[in-house]
């Protein structure tokens, strides 16, 4: 994390305005965060210069991107980078929150089975970062 002018903490870091949305929450696990961090970077590519801690792909989309983010307090966040959202198609208004809701659990699912640890989200909020690089 780093602070924003406004003294607030965010995740990520970048040398340009980057707005973002970040999913915030805690790792539950009795096991030490070195052993959780090992198991991520067996299975995710690790995702430097940009995120404070450790921050790893999930997932890479046409004009957007998934981060998890850590760090040794066992704190974390989902960060949702870019755009998602369905094109070309007529679809019920809420089909882009559904598919967004589903990126979200199966990408928690996943990051659940391979640390070790149970993910809780306990906030969602729309960030920008600026100049922390």
């Amino acid at each position: 994390m780093f602070l924003k002018a406004d003294g607030t903490e965010v995740w990520l870091q970048s040398s340009r305005r980057l707005p973002y949305l970040s999913l915030a929450g805690v790792m539950e696990t009795s096991e030490d965060y070195q052993l959780v961090r090992s198991r991520l970077r067996q299975v995710y590519k690790s995702f430097h210069g940009m995120a404070s801690d450790d921050a790893f792909l999930i997932r890479d989309g046409k004009g957007s991107a998934l981060l998890f983010c850590a760090r040794r307090d066992k704190n974390c966040a989902l960060l949702l980078l870019g755009e998602f959202g369905r094109s070309g198609k007529r679809q019920r208004p809420s089909a882009v929150l559904e598919d967004l809701i589903d990126i979200v659990d199966r990408s928690l699912s996943g990051i659940e089975q391979h640390s070790g640890a149970t993910i809780r989200l306990r906030v969602v909020k729309p960030e920008v970062a600026i100049g922390a690089g």
